[in-house]
């Protein structure tokens, strides 16, 4: 391409052009700095404070059973009154994660923190009883049998990847959650309910679970996960509960008291997330 002189870069004394060396040095500088910013890759890429969300299923099981006792109660109560309710199958869990990574060759290890929602099962079950004693009408049993909630602390490692993080994690489990159990008396032909027996806890508050996963990385701060937790919980205390209501009305339990027992509660928990690592590209 012909430049004419009028527009041509003008030596200065040295016999150089100055501002078109500026600007194509300029140039090749943010040209060059370019790979070494925006797609180099970190050496220890899981090295990292990181958060992230996750969603999944958890499919439980655990029980509560009621039984009648006292010297007044009629034989053959136990078939007909006591009653034993269970949740089981799969339900929704969702949430967050976050903790932090430390990462030397190809050893990651690392303390984490999750906190999921899930969606609670309540076990409900009426029993209309024609007794003596315990005295006939309709007795129904409630109690919520899942967490609504649960948050998993405590430590993983694994082997570091370039793009892959295969992981064991074990920790405390903590619940969150009403879940006490519950019985209400409604005589023959009233309306509502006159009495209640309250219940033990159905599952502890506090337990452990342990299971595996792996981030698999997207070449950048993002990786997605796959994860299994066998989570346990324990069961909660076993009770006696003796009537509440009016003095008038728990005359006709007297001497009848209704044991509560629980199975321990254990749950699979099955879940996808996608995080971001803060530090992925601070080294």
């Amino acid at each position: 391409m012909w430049i004419s002189s009028e527009h041509a870069p003008k030596l200065d004394g040295s016999g150089e052009f100055p501002m078109y060396d500026r600007t194509r040095n300029a140039i090749l500088l943010l040209l060059l700095s370019i790979p070494g910013g925006a797609f180099a890759q970190s050496a220890t890429p899981w090295d990292s404070a990181y958060f992230g969300v996750n969603m999944g299923d958890a499919s439980g099981n655990t029980c509560s059973a009621w039984t009648p006792n006292g010297a007044g109660v009629d034989s053959g109560t136990d078939t007909v009154l006591s009653n034993r309710t269970c949740a089981g199958g799969g339900r929704f869990v969702g949430g967050v994660q976050l903790g932090d990574n430390f990462q030397y060759k190809r050893v990651a290890w690392g303390f984490g923190l999750d906190l999921d929602a899930a969606a609670s099962k309540n076990a409900t079950q009426s029993v209309k009883y024609s007794g003596e004693s315990p005295p006939p009408g309709t007795y129904l049993f409630s109690g919520r049998q899942t967490p609504n909630g649960f948050a998993v602390i405590g430590p993983r490692v694994g082997y570091a990847g370039d793009l892959w993080l295969p992981y064991l994690r074990a920790g405390a489990l903590i619940a969150s959650g009403a879940h006490d159990s519950l019985v209400t008396f409604t005589p023959a032909k009233a309306a509502k309910s006159t009495v209640s027996f309250d219940g033990a806890r159905n599952f502890a508050s506090a337990g452990w679970a342990v299971g595996a996963g792996t981030e698999i990385g997207l070449n950048g701060p993002w990786s997605i996960s796959l994860e299994y937790l066998h989570a346990n919980l324990g069961k909660g205390s076993n009770t006696t509960a003796a009537c509440s209501g009016s003095v008038a009305a728990c005359a006709a339990f007297s001497g009848i008291s209704l044991a509560n027992v629980h199975d321990g509660f254990t749950a699979d928990i099955y879940r996808i997330g996608i995080t971001y690592w803060f530090d992925y590209w601070g080294r």
